[in-house]
């Protein structure tokens, strides 16, 4: 490993992680800052008008029952694909934004009281509901738009919404039950907005096009030990958010890290703003492990108990090796209450996950 084999302990970040401003970009970026789903005659009509700082797209006609919907998502299952030698992903830090080893805090008149919900389901010994928060709750909200925060964002689907974060040029890493997955290896349509904030987006947003897995999993009965080592896909975008955003790297998880608060962690509570903000929380440390195999790989299911709720599932946990200008994902968020109602929580990481956004990467650049 790069520098040194145990990632920085969450206390050493602003020692080695100087903040650094902005330059301004060499190239101009295209954003998506709104996209609607609207009949084919509709949309040739369709004319932009401007006024005062706002911009309306203006369409024409006499037909206003129809309803169009994003087209569905293909996806492909490497649980049988053969083994291959590769590189840890490098991630990406753009010069373009801002660098802070934390996010901001929101001023004082921007907070919100925390709204802690309760689950009553009851889950058996191997398995976990998705999140759970042990007090005190150390999580806070942010706005701030420098690196790495900017790879982080909110997932949405036709099912609900989740969190995940930019691994690669075109390349989103979310958990596998976020994914509205459908018949015949396809999946209902998936969006991603980079740090989304009361309805604003600083980056714009994107579709998926293609989504690949080791194994699928839609939460709906409980996530089971399987699904959780294995929960996490890698979403090809349809277009290059990451040259904007940048992008984390991905390291596989080593129980060697078990009891280090090495961990940082983004997702989108819904307790928190109903999902509207992005929440930080670091200084954590992950417990233990399990291994699951799929395919002759072997995955963890890791637990832990730092503060997440549903709406952060799918969001990174990253740390920094020595002084590498940008952090490495080594799970993704996945299930809650593990075992019962007063058990830890869990997310999936190991080897395969850097495996898988290698193959991505390299498959669909």
């Amino acid at each position: 490993m790069p520098g040194m084999d145990r990632p920085l302990l969450v206390t050493e970040w602003s020692k080695h992680l100087r903040s650094q401003k902005a330059q301004r970009a060499a190239k101009s970026f295209e954003l998506v800052l709104a996209s609607i789903e609207v009949d084919a005659a509709l949309a040739r009509t369709v004319k932009v008008r401007r006024s005062k700082g706002r911009v309306e797209l203006v369409g024409k006609g006499n037909l206003f029952k129809a309803r169009v919907f994003p087209p569905a998502v293909k996806s492909v299952s490497l649980a049988r694909a053969k083994r291959v030698e590769f590189q840890e992903p490098p991630g990406l830090r753009p010069k373009h934004l801002d660098f802070r080893a934390r996010p901001n805090e929101l001023p004082n008149a921007f907070r919100q009281v925390n709204r802690i919900r309760r689950y009553d389901l009851e889950v058996g010994e191997d398995m976990g509901l998705p999140t759970n928060v042990f007090s005190p709750d150390d999580r806070y909200t942010f706005s701030d738009t420098a690196f790495p925060w900017s790879t982080c964002g909110r997932v949405d689907t036709a099912a609900g919404f989740g969190s995940g974060v930019m691994v690669g040029s075109r390349h989103l890493l979310t958990a596998s039950h976020v994914v509205n997955w459908g018949p015949n290896n396809t999946a209902g349509w998936l969006k991603f907005t980079p740090l989304l904030f009361d309805g604003h987006e600083p980056f714009g947003h994107v579709f998926a096009n293609m989504i690949y897995s080791w194994n699928k999993a839609d939460g709906s009965d409980g996530i089971n030990a399987d699904e959780c080592a294995f929960d996490y896909v890698v979403c090809v975008l349809d277009l290059r958010m990451g040259d904007v955003t940048g992008w984390m790297g991905s390291r596989g998880y080593s129980t060697a890290w078990d009891g280090g608060n090495y961990w940082g962690h983004v997702g989108y509570p819904n307790d928190l703003a109903n999902g509207s903000r992005p929440a930080f929380i670091g200084y954590q440390a992950m417990d233990s492990t399990f291994t699951r195999t799929i395919g002759g790989r072997d995955s963890f299911g890791i637990k832990h108990r730092i503060d997440v709720i549903p709406g952060q599932s799918g969001g990174p946990y990253f740390g920094w090796w020595g002084n590498e200008p940008w952090p490495r994902v080594v799970s993704t968020q996945s299930a809650q209450q593990w075992g019962g109602s007063t058990g830890p929580n869990t997310c999936g990481g190991g080897n395969p996950l850097p495996e898988l956004i290698n193959h991505a990467r390299t498959v669909s650049p």
